[in-house]
């Protein structure tokens, strides 16, 4: 029972203390003068009861009074422009012309589309990996394999061509018929030597064929996995052969368990493989005493079958070159496979900018969800094998498949019946076995449930399930080898039991995670009061004002993104070291530049953005060209020094000489040492102290003696070396040998090496490689390798004696390579200069600071815009587009006349654009509810009872909800709460809530967000910024929409709910809740005449309420 708390705890003076842009509706004497009545004790209703599918509807007679008196919406310009005469309706410019590509603006701002599921090869490879991986890794399936395994799938196959043939039906005279149904079913049935020397020849040549695939994946891999980094503005390095390096790793991927499993049975030559019958199985003694096969000349013991293909002495035996071919296959694939498809993912996987093009910093879950958006437009080959892996975690195929492979190992080696184990008790071999298994397996099961892996979910519990398998499966084992009572139960009804249900559990979590199987809703926190709603807000200003420039620029021909252009942007994948992205390819146009000054604004937020603008463009931007210029021009490239005098020293770095490139935007010049780190210089002081450094004497003196080492690699030259060697000194093989004991010396004399310059990284330049490191390296001979001590270069790259000798020895050498190199690196920074003048030519950085991001009355825009523009285009499209800044203008107003019509905007627009393919009707009724349409509900909010008629008329709500719809009542009640706490914020009237059962206290929305702000269920309100997302993901529920469903309790929870995930598992919702559950909200409401009302609705049934 609850009592209204006592006005002296708030103020209730004017409801025109609102926090409305606009007049709000004027506050009654009741409200100015007289404290309010004590209402008679009632109980509040719980806020998840009333905002549940089948409530009762809210009804709010103010505020539907109020939504009727905002005027209908009006955009003058539009229609004059367009005077619709019973046509269709028209969309507002330019978004007319967004529609007519058939792409959203997110296909135009990388240039491509998002394939279909049907095209989308990642997906399709990805899940028969994951589907092959799963049955390899099978524990059903571990005894399969070996060559008996091999021979028996084999002759299934011999089988069926023989059931297809039957003897007699092949007509002799068709020698390729003989050929197919009999020939090659008698080899595959063996019908030839023994079993066990044809299978060895199976196995060599699958293992010779894996070779093969290996060989073709490294190097179709070898550019992107090469030793030197690629450094600078170079396009990154593509894997080659698309399609093939896709079906190579896709093979690699199914055959890595079974082949691997079945090369260490050759390694350990398992029983499968004795050319006897395996005499230890009913052994009652150890060793077993066996007969002689023969004579002792002509036939090994009984006992000597290991590593052999014959018992005979005078026979051929294969073993040796099995087992040396088994061991390279299993280093080659076993090991080297995956550290190979890990190097190459983790330089491939897509990289996710840290903040909005709003410039806000994204959140953790923002992050994940971006990256799957990046997901989704990755064409790399390799794609398959990350593409279900959220961020961070792309590499884990090559650790996943290792994982799996060593419970297949455990039980291809800890096993009495090999050559390792044969001798000792098999008992004991298979508890010491199971042990193991048992114990890796439970390494396996934690390690999937504290990482999570996976993207979905679904896929997580279904990984779950599956690690479960395998401890379930390893601890029945276990109490069988253990002679446990019950042994017949345990591996039979037991195990039985196990397999059905963990296998059934997987087959139910690939169905529902298919996407045509899920349903849900996208959007941000829109409930949250949080959320800007003040005039111009960030989300409106992103859903019209920079939507409409962005649809501008990317859809006009003339500016707009060629066709072929590949949107691809040189940025840091190290996270010590960011620095800005850089557009590569650059051809030329608008439209390039503005995804360019996007790509920043996501990459280095809008303080760093505004920031850079101020130095380029700013009273001093005369001088900080003239700095620019001169750092571009002589301070880029090869031989750049840079010492931070902030710093002591720099790990790992030796000399302060490296490669340097220069970001145009913001400005930004990058390091990367020959020896060290990469370093980033962003501060104007110490761009300042960068030229200053360049252009000492000193460091020009010592940049000289570095160029000409650099015009010597490669060349034969002229410094005599005595090379001693040391003989008769070798190391003891052994504690028992102690080598030779003595020492000679012997001298040789050179006088002519290969000079040579091992580098850290690349960057190509007219065949140059203009990369980081300068390591010296002279070869005499084949081993006679010294390093350039021995020509007295120091560190500091100081002219000593020597080295001043070895380079006046070798200066016909040097000038004509040296005019050369000198040459190129002036070229290319000439070239690099050239582009970026003609980037912010084409447009500028400012354009996103001065137009894009500050909405304005378009009366001079264009003028003022085409001040600071180039680019004829640009002044071209600006001009000829007043009209269409003037109607975008006017949606910014209409949306913006109140905080009720921003709120009502947002609502209705994050609703299309993000659920317009998933919620049926609205596509249907576009111009209905896409707020491209001046006919959108978007900008007219509409009171309950015209709502219900609207969504009724277009077959989006039934009185009694059905199943599968989207708008029932509790949304609707969700809907006009949140506006009636909006229009009556900060007066009596707004406080209907209480936090929690038993609280008296009553609060509105935003004091209930304050009540709640430090607890760890907090998620924000969402980016809101994104463009249409076509995939419903899965992700924790916003911070109001897990407080708005909480269930009612008395007492603060202290604990997180174990399982809040069990409907995301089970593919029922794709929401969960994450953190520590609010004490749930309640609502002083009571339900009459099958409606729930505002119980102190009745005191100001009167009030006049002001238009907006």
């Amino acid at each position: 029972m609850y009592t209204r708390k006592p006005t002296a705890d708030k103020d209730y003076t004017s409801v025109d203390d609102h926090k409305l842009h606009h007049s709000q509706p004027p506050s009654t004497s009741a409200d100015t003068l007289v404290q309010p009545p004590e209402l008679t004790s009632h109980i509040p209703v719980a806020a998840s009861l009333i905002f549940s599918r089948g409530a009762a509807p809210l009804s709010f007679p103010d505020l539907d009074k109020y939504l009727s008196s905002i005027p209908a919406p009006s955009f003058p310009t539009f229609t004059k422009l367009h005077v619709n005469q019973g046509k269709p309706p028209i969309m507002f410019p330019p978004m007319q012309l967004l529609a007519s590509s058939g792409e959203s603006l997110d296909d135009l701002e990388h240039n491509s589309r998002i394939p279909h599921w049907w095209q989308n090869r990642g997906k399709i490879f990805g899940a028969l990996s994951g589907l092959a991986l799963s049955i390899t890794g099978s524990s059903v399936l571990t005894t399969f394999y070996s060559t008996h395994g091999l021979i028996d799938i084999l002759q299934i196959f011999a089988l069926i061509l023989n059931t297809v043939a039957p003897k007699g039906a092949v007509d002799p005279k068709d020698e390729w018929k003989q050929v197919i149904f009999g020939t090659i079913p008698n080899i595959l049935a063996f019908n030839l030597a023994t079993s066990i020397q044809v299978a060895s020849i199976m196995l060599v040549v699958i293992m010779i064929i894996s070779g093969i695939l290996l060989y073709f994946f490294h190097r179709a891999t070898s550019a992107c996995c090469q030793v030197g980094k690629p450094e600078g503005f170079q396009q990154p390095a593509f894997l080659t052969s698309q399609w093939s390096l896709v079906i190579v790793s896709f093979l690699l991927t199914v055959i890595y368990l079974p082949l691997s499993t079945i090369a260490m049975h050759v390694i350990v030559w398992s029983d499968d493989l004795w050319v006897v019958p395996n005499p230890y199985v009913n052994a009652t003694v150890l060793p077993p005493q066996l007969p002689p096969l023969g004579p002792a000349g002509e036939f090994r013991g009984p006992l000597d079958f290991c590593y052999t293909t014959t018992m005979e002495l005078n026979q051929l035996n294969y073993a040796p070159a099995v087992l040396i071919l088994a061991i390279i296959s299993f280093l080659a694939l076993s090991v080297w496979y995956p550290i190979r498809l890990r190097r190459a993912i983790q330089l491939v996987a897509p990289q996710v900018d840290d903040y909005t093009e709003l410039g806000t910093l994204r959140s953790h879950t923002e992050l994940n969800r971006e990256y799957q958006r990046a997901l989704d437009r990755d064409k790399n080959p390799l794609q398959f094998l990350y593409n279900n892996y959220r961020r961070g975690w792309a590499t884990y195929e090559a650790s996943y498949i290792f994982a799996k492979l060593t419970a297949l190992l455990t039980v291809a080696i800890i096993d009495p019946d090999n050559c390792l184990f044969r001798s000792l008790n098999r008992t004991h071999v298979q508890v010491a076995r199971q042990i193991v298994l048992l114990v890796a397996s439970v390494g396996f099961l934690l390690r999937q449930c504290f990482t999570a892996p996976f993207l979905n979910p679904i896929s997580n519990a279904s990984e779950f399930t599956s690690r479960l398998n395998y401890v379930l499966t390893a601890v029945i084992a276990l109490l069988v080898a253990l002679n446990v009572p019950g042994k017949t139960v345990w591996d039979g009804a037991v195990l039985y039991i196990v397999y059905i249900v963990t296998y059934g559990l997987g087959f139910y979590f690939t169905v529902v995670g298919w996407s045509i199987t899920q349903r849900g809703i996208k959007r941000i926190d829109v409930f949250s009061p949080r959320i800007d709603l003040a005039p111009f807000s960030q989300h409106i200003k992103r859903r019209i004002w920079q939507e409409a420039i962005s649809a501008l620029f990317l859809t006009e021909p003339e500016c707009a993104i060629p066709k072929t252009q590949l949107m691809q942007f040189a940025q840091a994948r190290d996270t010590n070291a960011n620095y800005p992205p850089y557009l590569l390819g650059f051809e030329g146009t608008p439209a390039e530049r503005h995804v360019e000054n996007l790509k920043i604004l996501r990459e280095v937020g809008n303080v760093c953005y505004m920031k850079g603008v101020a130095v380029m463009y700013g009273s001093d931007s005369a001088w900080f060209q003239y700095l620019q210029e001169t750092i571009q021009r002589h301070y880029v490239g090869p031989d750049s020094y840079w010492k931070d005098p902030a710093r002591d020293e720099i790990p790992g770095c030796t000399r302060f000489f490296g490669n340097a490139w220069y970001v145009p935007f913001p400005p930004t010049v990058v390091m990367k040492y020959d020896d060290g780190p990469v370093a980033v210089i962003s501060e104007v002081a110490d761009l300042e102290m960068y030229v200053r450094q360049n252009s000492s004497h000193d460091v020009q003196r010592r940049r000289e003696v570095r160029l000409a080492l650099r015009a010597l690699d490669g060349q034969v030259v002229h410094w005599p070396y005595e090379h001693i060697e040391v003989i008769g000194a070798r190391r003891p093989l052994c504690c028992c040998l102690p080598g030779r004991r003595y020492e000679a010396q012997t001298a040789l004399q050179y006088r002519y090496a290969i000079f040579r310059l091992k580098r850290q990284g690349t960057l190509d330049w007219e065949n140059i490689n203009l990369g980081s490191g300068f390591e010296v390296e002279l070869t005499y001979a084949r081993k006679v390798v010294v390093t350039g001590s021995v020509i007295g270069l120091t560190d500091d790259f100081d002219l000593s004696t020597p080295l001043a000798r070895f380079l006046s020895l070798n200066e016909d050498l040097i000038v004509q390579p040296l005019v050369h190199i000198e040459g190129a690196i002036q070229r290319y920074r000439n070239h690099m200069l050239r582009e970026c003048e003609r980037k912010n030519d084409a447009l500028s950085y400012r354009f996103l600071v001065s137009v894009y991001n500050r909405p304005r009355e378009p009366t001079g825009l264009a003028e003022s815009s085409i001040e600071f523009e180039k680019d004829l285009r640009v002044r071209r499209l600006l001009l000829a587009s007043e009209d269409i800044f003037t109607i975008t203008h006017e949606r910014l107003s209409v949306a913006s006349r109140c905080e009720i019509t921003t709120w009502w905007y947002i609502f209705w627009d994050d609703l299309w654009r993000r659920n317009h393919d998933t919620i049926s009707g609205l596509t249907k009724y576009a111009s209905d509810f896409g707020p491209h349409y001046p006919t959108s509900i978007a900008y007219s909010p509409l009171p309950r009872a015209a709502l219900e008629s609207f969504l009724v008329q277009r077959g989006l709500y039934h009185a009694k909800t059905k199943w599968g719809d989207f708008f029932h009542s509790g949304l609707l009640n969700k809907m006009y709460m949140r506006m009636y706490d909006i229009l009556f914020h900060g007066t009596q009237r707004g406080d209907i809530i209480h936090f929690g059962a038993g609280n008296a206290a009553e609060y509105d929305m935003e004091e209930i967000d304050v009540q709640t702000q430090m607890r760890p269920s907090t998620l924000g309100t969402g980016g809101g910024t994104d463009h249409d997302d076509s995939s419903i993901r899965a992700r924790p529920m916003y911070r109001w929409e897990g407080i708005l469903e909480d269930p009612l309790i008395k007492h603060e929870r202290h604990t997180a709910n174990f399982l809040a995930k069990l409907g995301v598992w089970f593919g029922v919702t794709p929401r969960w809740r994450s953190g520590i559950p609010s004490m749930g909200l309640a609502l002083d409401v009571e339900l009459s005449n099958g409606r729930y009302v505002v119980l102190h609705e009745d005191e100001d049934n009167d009030a006049s309420i002001a238009k907006p």
